[in-house]
């Protein structure tokens, strides 16, 4: 929710800086999640069984579910930002830790995930010249 003195969240042009713009969930049962999450809400998981189901925005945030190691499950946020390695290293500055270093990643998509002060996963992302990748 922005406040009346703060600047939307989305343009003509589609999301800006600053911008909640993805989400994620990590499980180590993908068969699980998908019968949870598609059950619970009704998405309708897309992609390759196994390796990343995207979720499509319907009127919402897209997002996506992947596979992770036991033990390393979680569901986190991404926030748009022009410059991702400068993003990370202001979220350190300000007391996060760096998970995942500023990395990129298929699709052209640049991402870094950090923890912040109060042990909360969250990531900074970038999308590709030219806009963010089709799902799937």
């Amino acid at each position: 929710m922005t406040s009346p003195d703060s600047p939307q969240e989305t343009t003509s042009e589609g999301p800006v800086p600053g911008a909640v713009t993805w989400f994620e969930i990590g499980t180590a049962d993908m068969a699980r999640a998908q019968r949870f999450w598609s059950g619970l809400f009704g998405w309708q998981l897309q992609g390759p069984p196994g390796v990343y189901l995207s979720v499509p925005a319907g009127d919402g945030i897209p997002g996506g579910v992947l596979p992770v190691p036991a033990g390393a499950t979680y569901a986190t946020f991404a926030v748009q930002v022009a410059d991702v390695d400068a993003a990370a290293a202001r979220a350190v500055e300000l007391g996060a830790v760096v998970v995942v270093p500023p990395a990129d990643n298929p699709g052209g998509v640049r991402s870094a995930y950090l923890r912040d002060p109060d042990g909360s996963v969250f990531a900074v992302w970038r999308p590709p010249a030219g806009g963010v990748p089709a799902a799937g």
